[in-house]
């Protein structure tokens, strides 16, 4: 299937839970979870990506797809109070779409300078976890080449700051119209 024909598929392969569309539900399609890495991995196919980085909870799942199909290792950022073995370090981002900060615990010794790093996660719609990992890899003296991700819920220049690559924008698989994103 084409780059289109997935997209096309991808679109229509959300099924609603609750009124809202569920990235669950796309991750039991085994053709859909098939193409998932490859998608999300080719806007930054030329970056020379050597890690990527992905905040619990289904951010490790495509993360690990795209940094299978990048030659890249995996690093995750865990929320709070999860068991990260060596993990000293705590992020706070701003205001999530619940209007609170998350929290993700990493270990320093995961990325360093000349890292080239990608974060990848299901769903953005604050940026502001992305915007925290983007911060955090950079204090390691890595290079972050941009976000990429299964949704696009953002607005204002967000996507923009991130260098968010999406597959698909919240408004073509629920148009709109579904309450926020767990």
């Amino acid at each position: 299937m084409g780059r289109d024909g997935f997209r096309r598929r991808l679109i229509e392969g959300f099924p609603l839970v609750d009124g809202h569309p569920d990235v669950a539900g796309v991750l039991r399609d085994p053709e859909l979870l098939a193409g998932l890495g490859p998608a999300m991995a080719e806007p930054f196919r030329c970056a020379g990506v050597t890690h990527v980085v992905a905040p619990e909870a289904r951010g490790p799942i495509l993360g690990a797809l795209v940094a299978v199909e990048l030659g890249a290792g995996l690093v995750m950022a865990r929320k709070e109070g999860q068991n990260h073995p060596g993990a000293v370090t705590v992020l706070s981002t701003g205001p999530t779409w619940r209007g609170t900060a998350q929290r993700f615990i990493t270990r320093g010794f995961d990325l360093a300078a000349g890292h080239r790093v990608l974060v990848v996660d299901d769903w953005v719609t604050t940026g502001h976890s992305a915007l925290a990992l983007h911060r955090w890899a950079s204090d390691q003296g890595a290079q972050v080449v941009g976000t990429s991700a299964l949704v696009d819920k953002t607005e204002g220049d967000t996507a923009r700051r991130l260098g968010l690559s999406a597959l698909v924008r919240f408004s073509e698989i629920a148009g709109g119209t579904a309450p926020p994103h767990t």
